[in-house]
């Protein structure tokens, strides 16, 4: 005997409402969740992105790379200076292999020019908010100065920092021949020092280096060069130690940021 149709295996109509029901509430449970994934995977790729954009303004001496302050001597006045020479000048070199000029792209851009220039969330990054060199995102709630902003670095950002130089100096005498370091001048009378160092202005390699020496003293020894902008610099030095004859010798640095102080053995023959 045939069955009926009906008797076919199936859902029956509350069995379908109550399926239904029960992925509204699991769908329900887990959007708020999602939603958060969301928001900390965006997060973290916007702090990565705002870590990015500080190397590639204030440089990475492990890299190595003297970023746009390095280059340019100064910080940019807009975060699409790094991207977009425009009328700025272009990289040329010192004695010592040290760039000056502008030497973009500074910031991996992939497919899109502008997309390091908007946060997770497609809300623009703001610069020197709040303070000078600091980037701020306005977080998931893509209003800016609320409690949700990001903000990188901490503090506001000193592009300058100072040199300390030490000078092995080579002198020769009638019982030995050895590097004096840092002679005195009441040691060696008539001494002679200079020490220069060039840094960036406004994209050139400045016409006239920060000096320090004997005469006109009594700034060293040690000898303090700085303030100057972070990024790598050229440093060369001249002694005269009576009755030696001059010696010289030059060497490339990196002077940190925030009024850091970095030092340097030079040796001079």
């Amino acid at each position: 005997m045939r069955r009926r149709a009906a008797d076919a295996g199936g859902f029956t109509l509350i069995e379908v409402i109550v399926v239904i029901a029960v992925v509204s509430i699991l769908a329900s449970m887990a959007v708020p969740y999602v939603v958060k994934i969301l928001d900390q995977t965006r997060e973290e790729s916007t702090r990565k992105q705002m870590e990015e954009i500080h190397r590639a303004v204030l440089g990475d001496p492990n890299a190595p790379t003297a970023g746009y302050v390095g280059d340019m001597g100064a910080l940019p006045a807009a975060l699409d200076r790094l991207n977009t020479r425009g009328t700025q000048p272009a990289r040329t070199f010192g004695a010592l292999g040290v760039k000056y000029g502008w030497d973009g792209p500074y910031v991996k851009v992939g497919f899109s020019p502008g997309a390091y220039l908007v946060d997770g969330w497609g809300t623009n990054l703001a610069y020197n908010s709040p303070g000078t060199g600091q980037i701020r995102s306005a977080g998931p709630d893509r209003t800016p100065n609320t409690a949700d902003d990001i903000v990188y670095p901490s503090s506001a950002v000193v592009p300058t920092g100072r040199l300390l130089v030490n000078l092995y100096v080579w002198r020769t005498d009638n019982t030995a021949s050895q590097y004096v370091l840092n002679p005195q001048p009441g040691a060696f009378p008539g001494m002679q020092v200079n020490v220069r160092m060039y840094y960036s202005l406004n994209g050139a390699r400045s016409p006239s280096p920060l000096t320090a020496g004997i005469p006109p003293g009594p700034a060293g020894p040690p000898y303090t060069l700085g303030p100057t902008h972070a990024g790598f610099h050229e440093v060369l030095a001249t002694c005269t130690l009576p009755p030696n004859p001059q010696t010289s010798g030059q060497a490339v640095v990196y002077v940190p940021e925030n009024n850091q102080q970095t030092q340097m053995n030079l040796y001079l023959r």
